[in-house]
This record gives structure tokens, sequence and C-alpha cells, in this order.
């Protein structure tokens, strides 16, 4: 009770003295009392939580189902690896069996985390474990849906349904959103259908579960799924809120149905929300992509004046990204300047906007300029999509050898390159007939002897070299039928391609054999 107290008043210092004084009075503290303290410190002083559990230990306290749902609650998207494992290193010291609250909060510890290797795990742990709860179902259907196994998705619900378990609306929008997620988005549309035919359960779905179909037709570009779908949710007079509304105007962007939203906002407006930033980034994001720059420009100013509204780093790359469409450098300088006298930091999204703005105006110098300018001001380290439009700004501009000096200097500074890089390299490569270098990128892309030597030189292993995602089929094919074109050496581009073909995880176009044969 005096911890309660202590707790409610944030005195963390004083609960940590009290159960001092309680230890030296010879009262030994028991779960209870360390997992009313863990509780308090993980909101306070997150950094004093191992601490604690290290006194637990010491005199002899195991943790409970409670104080490992309490550790798992400081599990977030920015925990590093060995925080993760070390959280749930405490579920494994638990004495007790694992209950399915527990079980929840395991699995979206580590979906928050991104940790799918350890998900699988832990789900396997499941066992014959009986479920009883309809929010413990919810988060197991998210683990299998961030697994993109759709089947278990599936079973899961269907054991659920099988069990006269009743879905709450999270428990339905977990499966909706998993299935969406994974492709199946006209199945996950007629799920909502069937909830919408079941009495018992049609109160439960609301304008949240249907913005994940919503999300996922316009992805597909399937926008007359989109719009026949906010008919039908205006129909059943669904409550919106303004997710769903902002998921409507990216589908206008994206589609280039920038008429649709003047309606729109009328909409909004007849339900009493308001446009918030993301409202009116996607709409500039719409007049970027299509032409009409100035009135995303015109918006911008509109939204400081009259919304009270400040632009975000969001805002200020996709103006940026619409400044390079049109090569209007001096113009996307005048944002990246506006961002940073409003206090908006540069990412490495930012850079890599840039990047493209000096590239496609024709100033391959500049983007290195603005690259070295920032990274200095901002302390930041280019990732491998800012090499890779490094890279295309010195292809298009005819400067191969400086790609692939990028392409070492990445490698040194321990940036993985991926399909994209080598994909890069190799057309600046076919470009300049430079056959060598196909052969040297090709080889040190699939862990080959004779790999290229300046990025062998510059990778820390020749495991460094191989790109994340793999080799993409469609630049291998163009690359030996490049050299089958204007090699001097007629059986080049067939010696690589029996060397790629026993390469590991090299994915060839089984009709190229017989498009080289053709070029003999």
């Amino acid at each position: 009770t005096m911890i309660k107290a202590y707790l409610r008043q944030g005195g963390i210092r004083r609960v940590r003295a009290f159960v001092e004084t309680m230890q030296q009075k010879g009262m030994k503290p028991n779960s209870v009392t360390y997992n009313e303290l863990l509780d308090g410190v993980i909101r306070e002083r997150p950094e004093e939580m191992w601490g604690v559990i290290s006194e637990m230990r010491a005199v002899g306290c195991r943790p409970n189902h409670v104080t490992c749902s309490i550790v798992l609650k400081s599990v977030s998207k920015t925990s590093r690896a060995n925080e993760v494992e070390q959280a749930l290193s405490v579920v494994d010291a638990m004495d007790d069996p694992m209950d399915e609250v527990l079980l929840s909060s395991i699995c979206e510890a580590c979906i928050r985390s991104g940790r799918t290797d350890l998900l699988r795990r832990q789900l396997e742990r499941q066992g014959s474990m009986q479920i009883k709860g309809a929010q413990t179902y919810g988060s197991i259907i998210r683990a299998y849906g961030s697994l993109n196994d759709v089947d278990k998705v599936w079973d899961t619900w269907r054991e659920m349904r099988k069990r006269c378990i009743v879905p709450t609306s999270v428990t339905i929008g977990c499966t909706v959103e998993a299935l969406a997620a994974n492709g199946q988005v006209d199945a996950a549309y007629e799920l909502i259908r069937e909830q919408l035919a079941d009495p018992q359960v049609r109160p439960l779905v609301n304008a949240v579960i249907f913005c994940s179909v919503l999300k996922g037709f316009s992805h597909r570009k399937r926008f007359d799924r989109v719009w026949a779908v906010y008919e039908e949710m205006k129909a059943a007079k669904l409550e919106c809120s303004v997710v769903t509304f902002n998921t409507l105007v990216d589908a206008c962007a994206r589609s280039g149905e920038m008429g649709r939203v003047p309606q729109l906002l009328d909409d909004m407006g007849a339900q009493g929300i308001e446009p918030n930033l993301i409202t009116y980034t996607a709409v500039i994001k719409g007049y970027c992509q299509h032409k009409r720059l100035d009135s995303a420009f015109e918006l911008l100013e509109d939204m400081k004046r009259s919304r009270n509204l400040i632009p975000d780093e969001v805002t200020y790359n996709t103006l940026i990204d619409g400044c390079a469409r049109y090569g209007m450098y001096e113009r996307g300088i005048a944002v990246l300047r506006e961002m940073k006298e409003n206090g908006v930091p540069p990412s490495n999204f930012t850079l890599s906007v840039l990047v493209k703005l000096a590239s496609r105006c024709k100033r391959p110098d500049g983007a290195f300029e603005l690259c070295e300018k920032i990274c200095a001001e901002y302390g930041l380290r280019l990732c491998v999509h800012v090499f890779n439009n490094l890279i295309h700004a010195c292809t298009s501009s005819g400067d191969f050898p400086r790609a692939l000096k990028v392409a070492a200097r990445m490698l040194g500074e321990r940036v993985r390159p991926d399909t994209r890089t080598y994909s890069l390299l190799l057309w600046g490569a076919l470009a300049e007939r430079a056959q060598d270098d196909i052969a040297g990128l090709l080889r040190a892309a699939a862990r080959l002897p004779g790999a290229h030597p300046m990025l062998l030189n510059a990778a820390s292993s020749a495991m460094a070299l191989t790109p994340k995602g793999g080799l993409s089929r469609e630049a291998v094919s163009e690359a030996l039928e490049g050299i089958a074109n204007f090699s001097t050496d007629k059986d080049l581009a067939g010696n690589l391609l029996r060397e790629l073909r026993s390469a590991s995880g090299v994915s060839v176009d089984p009709r190229l054999p017989m498009r080289l044969a053709a070029r003999r």
C-alpha cells in the first residue's frame, strides 16, 4: 500500500528507500513488491529496470507472469537486439507455465521490436495451450500476419470461431489487417462482409477495420474498389476518423484523382473532423506527383498561415521530391533552407531526395557536396538508399569510375549493398562496355573467385559483398547479353553464366542460355 502511494506521487527514490528499509528490518520483499517497483521504474527511470531485476534475483525472488509482462512492456521499436533477448530471458527464467496473457505480451513485444525470428520461436511454445480470450487470439493473428503466414492466420481465426469465442473489434481488425497486408485484400473484405451479416458481431465492425481494406486496395492500385468500399461505409453510416480520410486522400494522390479531394474535405467537415498535417502532406504529395507543384506550394503556405500547422520532415521531403521530378533545383534547395531554418533536421531520406534533385538537374558534384555538408552538420551516416542514389548520379552522368568509388566507400563504411546497388553498377558498366568490370561485379555479388578488386579490397569480408535481396534476374540477363553483343571474348558470357548457375542464391532466367546461344 505504501509503495502504491509513493508511486502515485511519482516518488521512485522514496520507493527504493522504503524497500531498503523493509530489508533492514528483516522483512523480505516479495514479487508483488518488486512488480510494483518495476512498473514505476519503467515509467520514470527505465534505465534502472535491470538493476531491479538483479535485486529480485539476489534476494531469491523469481519473476512471475506479472514481472514478465511488465518487462515486456519496456520493449519498443527502438530496442536493440540484445535488449529484446534480455527481456525474453526473464520469461525463460520463470518457473510457472506460460499463460495466454503472457503469450499475448510476448507476441506484441516481438512485433513492436521487429524481431520476427524470436516471434516464430515463441509461438512454437504455445503448444497445446488452450486459448480462451479473443484478445490473445488477436495478438497471435497479428503475429502470424507479421510472419507472412496467411495459412496460420486463417487457422487461428477459424479455431477461435469454432470454439464459439466472440471476437472483439480489435480481433477482427487484426485479422483483416493481417490478410490485407499479405495481399489477400479481397479475402479481408469478404471477412468484413461476413461479420456484418452476423447480428452478434455486426456492431463491432467500425471504420478502423475498413481502413485496412481501403489501404490494401489503394496500394494495389485498385482505386475503383477504394471508392466502392468508401460508398459502402457511408451507406452504413460508419463514423470515420481522420485516419480514414487520410487514407482516402492518399488514394487520390496515388491514382491522380485529385478532383476527389474537395468532396473528401467536405465529408470530413460534415463529420466534424479537422484535416491534420498528414492530410495536408498527402494532398501536397498528390499535387507534386501530378504536375501541380505551384498548387503544392500554395497549399503549404495556406497550411502554415490559416491552420497553424507546422510542416514536418515528411512534408518538406515531399516538396523536395516534387522539385526533383520537374528539375527545379533552386526551388528544392530553398525548401531545404526553410526546413533547416524551422528546426526540422534532415534525415537520410532527405539526403536521398536531395541527391535525386541534384542528379536530375545534371549537378552530380552538387549531390556529393550536399551529402558531405549535411552529414557534417547533423552527424548523419549515409544509408544504402543515399549511396544508391549517388551511384545513380554518377552512372547517369557517364562517370562509371566514380560510381565504383562510391560503392567501395559504401563497403568501407560497412553499409551492405542491395539489389539496386548492383543493378545500377551493372547498367553503368554496360553503358561503358566494360566487360571486365561487369564480370567482376557479377562474381562479387555471387561470392565467386574473380570478384571486382576495388570492391573486394574495400569489403570487410566476401560475405559483405553479397547484395541484400540478391541479384536482379533482369540485371543478370542484361549484363550477360550485353557482353555477348560487344565482347571480343565470345566465351565470356557463357562462362559467366555457368559460374552464376553454380553459385548459391543466384536466380537466372531459364531462357537466358538459349538467348545467349543465338548470339554466338
